[in-house]
């Protein structure tokens, strides 16, 4: 029996009706994408010639082709040969906090990469209005989710971070950035054990994660114990069994600290990964940012890449000019190339155990914004998971870690999910995420050739714009 789009709409209104708090709004269309492939990532799985129907960004049904029957109202889109799923998360970035109103050629420039999800991982005044920009749709962009400013101890590696030292300042700190709406606290390796217990501490009192780098003063067991919601870059697990001595050298960022993983043997990273899969810890390793310090020379040819033309002057400068070259020693940015095979070892570990793992990417300074997801998830199947289980932690893990639903993130009925359309299958090659047709964000159909327009024009208005005067 075929499933009328006109039975649907009449549902929806009713549901609308019957609801609490009804206020009318202007109808939003229908997008069908007409005889497309699904990959609902519930799975490793292909659903061919299917119709997929869509309204305010929620998918209203996924059926054969043969099963539904169009009026002519809605907004048709040619899925034929094409494959479509969920868009793609940055669960580690960095977002310039450009105030609103209007877009900057970053965030389209995610958008045009597939990535519709972004986590922002220091928090800046201007990051709270943008979140809300994008989000009443003042602004386009990723949907933006942002920790709070980065909180150190008194040896800070960034001058931009909040200084915190006893108990106290901790605890205010976490009240004064939960109520003012940061969806995590972040802390870093400089932490003290005193402040790191009352951030964790009042963070659950206050009912906000805490996320970010493992303090050295209190070590990786403490930090899983703790209940900390994500680490970053895979730092904590290499400062297993080091002295506050060695990891006191060149500010943490040491060769000697690298190199611990050459000493970790496979019965302590099963033990680790079965720790952290234990307290439900999730880990955004980050490998991208990690093979560019250890290969400075690469970043001059991503100058060469066909997207750089979208880039702004300021991050093509940083391709030429990378400021992390002052706190990342050549010895510590070698070991950090040597390591490489034992990182891989372990993300396989942690996934092998349980432990959940989301893409992220670093993308600052030298980083270029939404090209670099392509490249880890190709890390995750260099690691040793399939194309599917690198799939899932760009889109369906990323989605249940920020709403805490199962169902998050795949291409079902009644999902809210963002979409991106492609011409080539990515569960046979991952790299098929680079032939991007199209993406569907906040309910809005936006084609690769669109986006990139829109860059182009961002861009020129941006240089068009009279330096400010002193």
């Amino acid at each position: 029996m075929n499933i009328c789009i006109r039975k649907l709409a009449v549902a929806a209104v009713v549901l609308a009706l019957t609801g609490p708090g009804y206020a009318f709004e202007p109808p939003e269309p229908w997008y069908v994408f007409v005889d497309v492939n699904v990959l609902p990532m519930s799975g490793p799985v292909v659903l061919t010639h299917q119709t997929v129907l869509v309204r305010g960004g929620r998918i209203a049904a996924v059926a054969p082709a043969d099963k539904i029957t169009l009026t002519p109202d809605v907004v048709r889109i040619d899925g034929r040969g094409k494959y479509l799923m969920p868009g793609l998360s940055d669960m580690h970035a960095h977002i310039t906090p450009s105030e609103p109103p209007g877009t900057t050629a970053e965030l389209l420039l995610y958008l045009a990469s597939g990535v519709t999800t972004l986590r922002n991982m220091a928090g800046f005044p201007g990051h709270l209005p943008l979140r809300q920009a994008i989000k009443d749709g003042a602004v386009l962009g990723p949907r933006l989710y942002t920790t709070s400013p980065l909180l150190e101890g008194e040896d800070a590696v960034w001058d931009f971070s909040v200084k915190v030292l006893n108990a106290e300042e901790a605890r205010t700190r976490v009240r004064e950035y939960a109520q003012q709406g940061w969806d995590f606290i972040k802390v870093y390796h400089t932490l003290s054990a005193e402040a790191y217990a009352a951030v964790i501490e009042e963070a659950r009192a206050q009912g906000i994660r805490v996320v970010g780098h493992v303090p050295f003063t209190v070590g990786i067991e403490e930090v899983l114990a703790d209940g900390q919601s994500s680490v970053e870059h895979l730092r904590g697990y290499d400062i297993d069994g080091l002295s506050p001595d060695v990891l006191a050298i060149g500010g943490g960022r040491s060769p000697q600290r690298f190199a611990s993983w050459l000493s970790m043997s496979d019965e302590r990273m099963a033990d680790l990964a079965r720790q952290t899969a234990h307290a439900g810890t999730w880990n955004t390793p980050t490998l991208v940012v990690n093979m560019m310090l250890a290969d400075f020379e690469t970043l001059p040819e991503m100058a060469k890449h066909p997207m750089a033309v979208y880039l702004t002057p300021e991050m093509l400068g940083m391709l030429e000019e990378n400021p992390l070259e002052k706190i990342f020693s050549p010895e510590s940015r070698a070991m950090l190339g040597r390591v490489l095979p034992q990182q891989y070892k372990f993300i396989k570990a942690l996934h092998d155990a349980g432990a959940p793992l989301m893409i992220g990417t670093d993308t600052f300074p030298s980083l270029v914004p939404g090209f670099t997801v392509i490249d880890e998830i190709d890390h995750f199947v260099k690691a040793g998971l399939s194309p599917y289980d690198a799939l899932f932690a760009a889109t369906v893990a990323p989605s249940v870690y920020l709403g805490q639903t199962s169902a998050d993130g795949t291409v079902t009925a009644g999902q809210e999910t963002d979409l991106i359309l492609l011409d080539a299958n990515p569960l046979e090659d991952t790299n098929n995420l680079w032939q991007l047709e199209g993406v569907m964000v906040h309910g809005r159909w936006l084609l690769k050739s669109e986006l990139l327009s829109m860059i182009t024009a961002e861009l020129l208005r941006a240089a068009s714009k009279p330096a400010p005067t002193q």
